[in-house]
């Protein structure tokens, strides 16, 4: 099999896919469509203008896939782990391989934001709107990933991959207002 008819498979016959990554578990080919789809949305973030602090440049596009990679290992940990313990069996490689391959859909990012920049030059909204429907697409392919290897039901595969997203914003919400206690303790202090 190729690996244009492997990527067809993925999209179209994902039962045959599935079954595959389970055989022979292609680490290298989760790892191409994580740095693939890493820049491609490094590049339509780009030509949405998304780029203040980062320059359009080699050392930042290095930057942005070292941390889909990093970004890749750690919610392929954290995913298993959390399946793991709630009784759900599956493997860790074969999910690595398809959250790799669920960053394929960031491919449509640049395309999309080529056209909306041509046909609404000015609308920052519909870059938003873009990016969000994509990232959902990519969201829901790691969620049938997780359906297919570990075979959990789409609610518990959901739930499980917005959990880690939750305790983030959970922490951010925590530090914030910790902070936001200690400047007033401290207004009232002095």
């Amino acid at each position: 099999m190729d690996l244009l008819e492997f990527l067809y498979d993925y999209f179209e016959d994902r039962s045959h896919v599935a079954a595959l990554i389970r055989q022979r578990r292609p680490y290298a080919l989760g790892l191409f469509g994580a740095l693939l789809g890493g820049s491609s949305l490094f590049v339509a973030e780009a030509l949405a203008g998304r780029h203040a602090l980062l320059a359009f440049a080699w050392p930042s596009l290095m930057i942005a896939l070292i941390w889909q990679v990093a970004f890749l290992f750690a919610a392929t940990a954290i995913l298993h782990l959390l399946l793991d313990m709630t009784g759900a069996r599956g493997d860790a490689g074969a999910l690595f391989v398809h959250l790799g391959l669920a960053e394929l859909a960031w491919l449509a990012a640049a395309p999309v934001a080529l056209v909306l920049k041509a046909v609404m030059p000015g609308s920052a909204w519909a870059l938003r709107l873009a990016f969000f429907v994509v990232g959902l697409w990519s969201l829901a392919l790691k969620a049938r990933g997780m359906r297919d290897e570990y075979g959990v039901g789409e609610g518990r595969a959901w739930l499980t991959l917005g959990l880690p997203y939750a305790a983030v914003a959970a922490l951010f919400a925590l530090t914030g207002a910790l902070a936001a206690v200690s400047l007033i303790l401290k207004a009232f202090s002095s």
